[in-house]
Parts: structure tokens; sequence; C-alpha cells
């Protein structure tokens, strides 16, 4: 059977979800238990739907305005199957954070907006965003925005997500 082509209109984005989360804490046996302060990360989540019975690769490039600063990241999901509650996320760590605004904490006041598009192969499937408006011309950072398994919450919620593209 041919696979039907994947286009616009294939994948629909969902509501854009920032959040701030804790950092998770595990327990270890073995070795010494080092004391730390557990940070605030953001969370940002959005929700699809897939209209084809399996889209081999899609490609979500996140796109945020923090703190007057302007920072892109991609995750890459494999072997999607058709259906809603698909769900991709990134990351930006605590030290990350402190960074992009001075050491201030960050409020939803420093999330100015979001933006998320869709692709497969470089052709756009979908976008949407936190707020209206489009994204500023400006220089964009990367190295903040991490994808789930570069973070601690890697074997979390494990089965909300589809499986990331390894690099190696």
């Amino acid at each position: 059977m041919a696979q039907a082509p994947v286009g616009p209109g294939s994948v629909k984005l969902d509501k854009v979800k920032p959040e701030g989360v804790k950092t998770p804490e595990f327990n270890i046996t073995g070795g010494s238990n080092k004391r730390f302060k557990t940070g605030t990360w953001i969370e940002v989540e959005v929700g699809y739907e897939t209209k084809p019975e399996e889209i081999e690769e899609l490609t979500f490039v996140f796109t945020l305005l923090i703190g007057k600063e302007l920072v892109t990241g991609e995750v890459t999901y494999v072997n999607i199957a058709k259906g809603r509650d698909h769900f991709a996320v990134v990351y930006l760590s605590p030290k990350g954070l402190d960074k992009l605004t001075g050491g201030k904490p960050v409020t939803g006041s420093e999330i100015e907006n979001i933006w998320v598009e869709v692709n497969k192969s470089g052709l756009v499937l979908d976008k949407a965003s936190y707020k209206p408006g489009p994204i500023p011309n400006a220089a964009k950072k990367t190295g903040f925005v991490l994808n789930k398994s570069q973070t601690p919450f890697a074997p979390l919620y494990y089965d909300r997500y589809e499986e990331i593209k390894s690099t190696r």
C-alpha cells in the first residue's frame, strides 16, 4: 500500500502551553548525596492531531521571546500514528533562564510569546503561537531550548510523547 502524501492540512496544531515546572527529584542508592536547590524550568507543550495513517517524521521548531531575547530550538519525532492526543514538548533550564533574564525570576510577563512550526522535510504543515503576532526580525540564539531527552524529565510521562529521532 502506498502511503498518503504528507502536506499542509496533514497536521493541526493546538494551543501552545508554557508552564513553570520544578526540577524532578530522584532518590539514588550508593554514592554520596549532593546538596542542591531545585530550580524552575519552562516547559512548552503543544498538542497536535495527525490525519495520515502514519507519518515517518515531524520536526517541531519552537521560537520563544523571553526577557527580550529570541531563542529557538527543535525536536523531531518519528513514527507518528494517525489521531489526536499527540504532544510535542521542549524545555528551558533554570540556568539558561537565568542567563536570558539576567537572574530575574521568570514570570508570565517574561514570556512575551512562543511560536511553534511543524514541518516535514522543510515543508511547513502548520503554525501556532501562544499569543497573536509575528516573530520579531531579530537574531535568534540557539542552545537554550532543549528536547525532553536532554533534561531530567526524560524518563517521565514517556508514553505521552512520540519517540524522539536519535541524533546518533
